[in-house]
């Protein structure tokens, strides 16, 4: 029996995990062994949120960050734990959706509101959650060519 953690898009979730599940191996959040598909970026990920694992629809997160040693998602003014590590999410997440912005954060492009630009070589992000995001200077010159700006 092997515990298994899947990354994958929605329209295969269910059939791999039943029949994952159905040759004796366990589907779970917290395994070491992860299946996603090649040139495929999911739809959802698992996260937790009051003990609970759930599934979050990447188009409703407005951006995921790093605080510390934990990996939140907000999605629709909640937070939500992510068991990924940041630089995991940024090479599963589809790119044309997600960007990284700094070395704790990534956004998804279509909840940035407002782009204003700040003192050196620096934006700030209102997201459509009324959060600030800083584009840091590591990150000025992709985020200014993936906008053309």
């Amino acid at each position: 029996m092997l515990k298994i953690k899947l990354l994958l898009s929605e329209k295969r979730y269910a059939a791999v995990a039943e029949e994952l599940i159905a040759s004796g191996h366990v589907i779970d959040d917290n395994a070491e062994l992860l299946l996603t598909e090649r040139q495929d970026h999911p739809d959802f990920l698992m996260a937790k949120q009051d003990g609970a694992l759930v599934r979050l629809g990447l188009a409703e997160v407005t951006f995921i960050e790093s605080l510390g040693h934990e990996i939140l998602a907000h999605s629709g003014g909640e937070d939500y734990r992510l068991s990924e590590r940041l630089v995991r999410l940024q090479n599963i997440l589809n790119p044309k959706d997600f960007l990284r912005v700094s070395n704790s954060v990534i956004v998804n492009v279509h909840h940035i509101q407002s782009i204003k630009p700040a003192l050196s070589a620096k934006f700030l992000l209102t997201m459509t959650d009324g959060a600030k995001v800083d584009v840091t200077r590591s990150y000025y010159y992709s985020f200014k060519a993936f906008f053309s700006l």
